[in-house]
């Protein structure tokens, strides 16, 4: 609310005096703003009080509640005018604890269809769009139906309205919620008279004479005394017009002035009473206002018996009558033609929709609030708002509004005199069908919105399938795509593979039925060997070097998953492990100085002869001979097993299992063959830590360890092998243990 009063202060000022009687002068300009004193504010729209508040109790408490109108009784204070009647009556809903209704995205609803249900529907209350929204904060305030738009905008809360604030909140994103709101007009009380004696002296109408009665307890008013009445311009007529006319800038017909003047029309309390017409019966038990349903009937029959040529009216007479909540308050023709000194027949022709309401202050206040009550907020589908009341919904004027009050009057109110209170009965018993009707609504609005929350639910869901599906889509269609570019190059130039066609092998059947072998294009240059004495260099060696290969199958035309035997083969890890040991870890050990460290491993890779991929070394077990798989074993010329290698391209660490399955492989086959020098784990991701600690306690390095070998495994007192741990990168490798 403090930011509301932020707003407030903003607007036009001008002092604020006089209590009850400067209240009553703002509202007889159809004032529309906020009225402060002493720390109260009443907001005005259109000349009605619609809300008094005040801040709470505790100190620099931010919360305001409602308050009494008494505090302007002698008060004085600050007026602020509004520049558009729709902020006060905004602010007052929101001092309001409204009912939040619905929340929607304007993605998924737009305001325009929610708007022309909240219209047809009568709606009260707002229609806020402030969240996920940066440009500023967006509102639409209706009464019974009809609606003011306002927007703040930007970080200055610059103000627009009306059809450029409309269609600014139309264009934006965001999150909107409609709040219903109860808004109770709050009837001016009449300022104590200055001079008692003018108040009460004077005698009240006689019937016959227009002389005072001295025991009657209200005033005559004579012409003189009594407010100009015909000063206030008529507004048309509505089915509630007590309520805010938000449609329109003027004041409304039963204005401030003329609730003063008929509180100030003669009533006598004395005489008796003849029995209410239905009208009166059926507003007085709608409305709660019995008392000034009683005073409208004792002065219709005494405006009645005041007839000097027909004591008794007659039927016809009393048919053509309308009915008081039509035709205004019989009290105030009374009073004020026999004050003016009208004629008998004057008094007793029905006035029109056009002639001000003669109701007391208090009267008027009681039944703008009860109408204002009485609304019920209608469903947000216009098809069940018409299937709860029975008719079809429409933008016209309240009063033509089905199931509104307007109309509940107009429909119960007959055209002659009943002669008992039939028509009470059926009204309640019509009152109680609606509410049973709205309960039924709200039952039916509580599934909609749980069914609603299950729709939406599901529809995440499909989306969230959708998305996955489109994404599998893609990659389907980029893999198409890739075929297909395959097919046109092949088409263009088949090569070699396509002349002939050839076996269509597996990984595993190609890796097992081939094997490598390392030749030089002339053995007076430079080998391995060679490099190991430091008398060659990498690229001396790799000039001369040459990895030929030997297949069990019929290589010419052969296809490893789609791909041409040579093509699989050379881009194989086992491939390129294989061309790594043999090329270039002779210089890796030799340049860094760690042959001494590792000499059985650089002895061993000049004698590497024979490479098999997915090669087996067959050892002797304890009962049987047992088979040690490993996916490259290295031989000698003789065949026997120089060093092997298990190889990991996933993208998981090398488990502790792992670990441990190639070191016990490796001391079954150091323990059989006397030539055994080196086993490797090469791995493309990297090494959990407890397969590191497995790869430490076999090779023993620990602070007492005096063994000057790296990373070496020992099998027996004289005989071990070096562990070497490898990382794939890039197409590279690294032996990250031993640490060289």
């Amino acid at each position: 609310m403090d930011i509301w009063i932020e707003e407030i202060r903003d607007w036009d000022a001008q002092s604020f005096s006089g209590g009850y009687a400067g209240l009553h002068d703002l509202a007889d300009s159809s004032f529309s703003g906020a009225v402060s004193a002493d720390g109260t504010w009443a907001l005005f729209v259109n000349g009605r009080v619609v809300s008094v508040v005040e801040r709470g109790g505790a100190a620099g408490a931010s919360e305001f509640t409602s308050a009494d109108i008494e505090v302007f009784e002698t008060g004085d204070g600050t007026a602020y005018r509004a520049p558009h009647p729709g902020v006060p009556l905004l602010v007052a809903m929101k001092a309001t604890d409204g009912d939040t209704r619905a929340k929607y995205y304007t993605e998924d609803t737009p305001i325009e269809q929610v708007d022309e249900t909240l219209s047809d529907g009568g709606f009260t209350g707002y229609l806020e769009l402030s969240e996920n929204v940066l440009s500023g904060d967006y509102y639409t305030v209706y009464q019974a139906g009809r609606s003011m738009d306002i927007a703040f905008v930007g970080n200055a809360r610059r103000l627009d309205t009306d059809e450029e604030a409309r269609e600014a909140a139309h264009d934006e994103v965001g999150i909107y919620e409609v709040t219903a709101v109860d808004i109770d007009v709050t009837p001016i009380p009449e300022p104590e008279p200055e001079d008692d004696t003018t108040m009460a002296g004077g005698m009240a109408s006689d019937p016959s004479t227009g002389d005072t009665d001295p025991t009657s307890g209200s005033a005559g008013v004579d012409e003189s005394s009594a407010p100009a009445t015909d000063s206030l311009e008529p507004t048309e007529a509505t089915a509630d017009e007590s309520s805010v006319d938000i449609g329109t800038a003027e004041s409304v017909t039963d204005s401030p002035a003329t609730e003063s003047a008929a509180d100030q029309t003669g009533h006598d309390a004395t005489e008796p009473t003849a029995p209410s017409d239905a009208g009166t019966e059926e507003t007085a038990d709608v409305d709660g206002t019995e008392e000034a349903a009683d005073t409208d009937s004792a002065t219709t029959t005494d405006a009645e018996q005041t007839t000097p040529d027909d004591p008794t009216p007659d039927s016809t007479q009393r048919e053509t009558t309308p009915p008081a909540s039509q035709s205004g308050d019989p009290a105030r023709r009374s009073g004020a033609d026999a004050s003016a000194g009208a004629t008998p027949s004057s008094r007793s022709e029905p006035t029109t929709d056009d002639q001000s309401d003669g109701s007391t202050g208090a009267a008027a206040g009681s039944q703008a609030t009860e109408q204002l009550a009485s609304r019920s907020i209608p469903s947000l589908d216009p098809e069940r708002t018409a299937a709860e009341d029975g008719s079809t919904p429409t933008t016209g004027n309240r009063r033509d509004r089905p199931g509104g009050r307007a109309s509940a009057e107009q429909r119960s109110t007959p055209d002659t005199e009943p002669s008992s209170g039939g028509e009470t009965s059926d009204l309640r018993a019509e009152l109680a069908s609606v509410r049973e009707s709205l309960q039924a609504a709200e039952t039916d609005r509580d599934a909609a919105r749980e069914e609603l929350s299950d729709v939406r639910a599901t529809l995440e869901e499909v989306r969230a399938e959708r998305a996955e599906l489109a994404e599998e889509r893609d990659e389907l269609r980029a893999e198409v795509e890739r075929l297909r570019e395959r097919v046109q190059e092949l088409e263009a130039d088949p090569g070699p593979a396509a002349t002939k066609s050839g076996p269509s092998l597996s990984t595993a059947e190609a890796a097992e039925g081939t094997d490598l072998f390392v030749r030089y294009d002339s053995k007076g240059d430079t080998t391995v060997e060679d490099a190991c004495t430091g008398s060659a260099s990498p690229e001396e060696l790799a000039a001369n070097l040459r990895i030929d290969h030997h297949t069990r199958f019929e290589a010419d035309g052969a296809t490893v998953d789609g791909q041409p035997f040579e093509e699989w083969l050379h881009g194989s890890q086992r491939y390129r492990v294989a061309e790594w040991i043999v090329s270039q870890l002779v210089f890796e050990i030799r340049d860094t100085g760690s042959v001494d460290g590792l000499r059985a491993l650089y002895e061993a890779l000049p004698t590497i002869d024979r490479i098999e991929l997915d090669g087996t070394v067959t050892v002797d077990g304890d009962d049987e001979q047992e088979v040690c798989e490993f996916d490259v074993v290295f031989r000698d010329r003789m065949g026997g097993p120089l060093l092997v290698a298990d190889l990991d391209d996933a993208r998981d660490p090398v488990s502790e299992s792992q670990m441990a399955t190639l070191i016990e492989d490796a001391i079954a086959v150091c323990a059989e063959a006397e030539t055994f020098a080196a086993a490797f784990y090469v791995t493309a991701a990297f090494y959990d830590p407890n397969a590191l600690e497995t790869a430490r306690d076999a090779t023993g390095n620990s602070l007492l360890s005096r063994d000057s070998r790296l990373s070496f495994v020992k099998e027996s007192r004289k005989r071990g092998f070096h562990l070497g741990l490898v990382e794939s990168r890039d197409g590279g490798f690294h032996l990250s243990v031993p640490d060289l």
